[in-house]
């Protein structure tokens, strides 16, 4: 039998951090991002060290990165399973896969109209 642990260390001290203790911390400066991971005693000692520049910044939002896979596209499965099946009745050659062109979309949208 194989068992294997993982263990978060603090980056700053190397110490474990516990589960439920610590974080990691997400910041960016000059423009560029970066990423810590810190026991509860250091994470307390860089929110110190840090919100006497906090308390006088301005705010410029936080926009979350698009989560990967779905399609912004909103098709479902039916959907995009009768744009296949009008495309290749009408000549036009689509994966059985994979993205959909906006040109097949936009001529099967004409089609449905």
């Amino acid at each position: 039998m194989k068992k294997t642990t993982v263990q978060l260390l603090d980056d700053l001290d190397g110490t474990v951090i516990e589960n439920g203790s610590g974080a990691t911390v997400s910041f960016t400066f000059e423009g560029d991002s970066y990423e810590i991971d810190l026991s509860a005693g250091n994470l307390a000692e860089f929110r110190s060290a840090i919100k006497p520049y906090i308390n006088v910044s301005r705010r410029v939002g936080y926009v979350p990165a698009k989560p990967r896979g779905a399609s912004s596209a909103g098709s479902n499965r039916a959907e995009l399973q009768a744009i296949r099946a009008w495309a290749v009745a009408n000549g036009t050659h689509v994966s059985d896969r994979g993205r959909i062109s906006g040109t097949v979309r936009e001529a099967y949208a004409k089609a449905q109209a």
